[in-house]
């Protein structure tokens, strides 16, 4: 008896690592996910190796092909594509997504808005996540994470050291909001055209991501001046969603997986954004390509009042998703900046070599 027990385990076994490796030639779901980004970027890799382990801790039922920015539909139509079932999975910003419901954008962006810190606290202790997934019902989207970014950076070819400086110019932004307001012309081009745009002098200056993104676009390479810091569109989200109807599909096994695979993922974001733009900076230096500076701050008082005023008239054309977005915002502020402000690092205001308590290279 003892021998038929011990049998019939091996069967079982033999049995269910078959079922398993069956299971990861043919999964029980097979995906496709667009994302906004280029192979050559490391948001591209991060959301394919997120894509990876999520095969393999659902043991090959879940496979997600994730595919660059173009693949299937432009940039500015991939939302409303993914909602519609075109394919299952998307990643983006979702300010593209204005056009359908304006609250996209201060939910995700804006001009001298909250830094990632704010944002991310905004969204997950403050309803900011609820705001936003209201915004992507209208897409039939269910939002799984949020990717807040590093800083941004200006590229341009003059050394701009104030908006008052940049009149009359062109620039390539996403919110073109405060730069008309102080006769500035912000040109929306999508992430396609970016690079062209800042090559041939269509636009005089460029803003789309952190340093290293820059970089893999090319801007780096027309550009003689990276700027700092970034008020025209602070530390935006990128954010990644699901049709609803594949989403109803899922068992829910599988859901927590792809829902903790994705958001577990969201820091590692913001780390990599933030060091590889380090790295990226000191090798531009050293190679003496390009210069870096910050603007002066003290524009940027008059300039948040200008940001409230333009926020105010939003709310009166848009109602609605709008206006609960900038009051929760609002309601947000007046409770955590004092608690940011007398709470902060014991070094925001010193010098790098203040910070590090020696001077840069007197260790070698």
């Amino acid at each position: 008896m003892r021998k038929i027990g011990v049998l019939s385990v091996a069967v079982l076994m033999s049995v269910f690592f078959a079922a398993n490796v069956i299971a990861a030639d043919k999964p029980e779901f097979e995906w496709k996910m667009q994302v906004i980004h280029s192979p050559a970027h490391t948001d591209f890799i991060q959301n394919q190796k997120t894509a990876e382990k999520i095969f393999k801790a659902t043991n090959g039922r879940l496979k997600i092909n994730v595919v660059p920015n173009g693949t299937i539909v432009s940039s500015l139509e991939a939302f409303q594509a993914c909602g519609e079932g075109v394919f299952e999975m998307h990643s983006s910003w979702p300010v593209y997504a204005r056009g359908v419901e304006y609250a996209f954008l201060p939910c995700s962006s804006g001009n001298l808005q909250m830094d990632v810190h704010d944002r991310y606290v905004w969204m997950y202790e403050f309803g900011g996540w609820d705001i936003l997934q209201k915004a992507f019902d209208k897409l039939n989207l269910k939002l799984l994470a949020v990717e807040i970014w590093g800083t941004e950076v200006l590229m341009a070819n003059k050394p701009f050291k104030s908006i008052e400086e940049m009149k009359g110019r062109k620039m390539r932004t996403s919110d073109p909001r405060l730069l008309a307001k102080n006769n500035v012309a912000g040109i929306t081009l999508p992430l396609e055209e970016v690079f062209t745009g800042l090559a041939t002098g269509t636009v005089d200056m460029a803003e789309f991501g952190h340093l290293k993104y820059n970089e893999g676009l090319g801007l780096t390479d027309v550009a003689k001046y990276g700027i700092w810091p970034d008020f025209w569109n602070v530390h935006f989200v990128t954010t990644v969603v699901i049709n609803k109807d594949y989403w109803k599909k899922l068992p829910e096994d599988l859901k927590l997986i792809v829902q903790m695979a994705f958001r577990s993922d969201e820091f590692n974001h913001w780390t990599k954004s933030q060091w590889t733009s380090a790295v990226a900076m000191k090798e531009l230096k050293k190679k003496g390509k390009m210069d870096f500076m910050r603007m002066d701050e003290k524009q940027f008082v008059p300039l948040r009042k200008q940001m409230f005023e333009i926020e105010q008239k939003d709310i009166k054309k848009y109602k609605g998703l709008t206006k609960e977005a900038y009051e929760s915002i609002y309601d947000f502020m007046e409770i955590w900046y004092p608690y940011k402000s007398i709470s902060a690092w014991w070094g925001q205001k010193l010098e790098p070599e203040e910070q590090m308590g020696f001077e840069p290279g007197s260790r070698q």
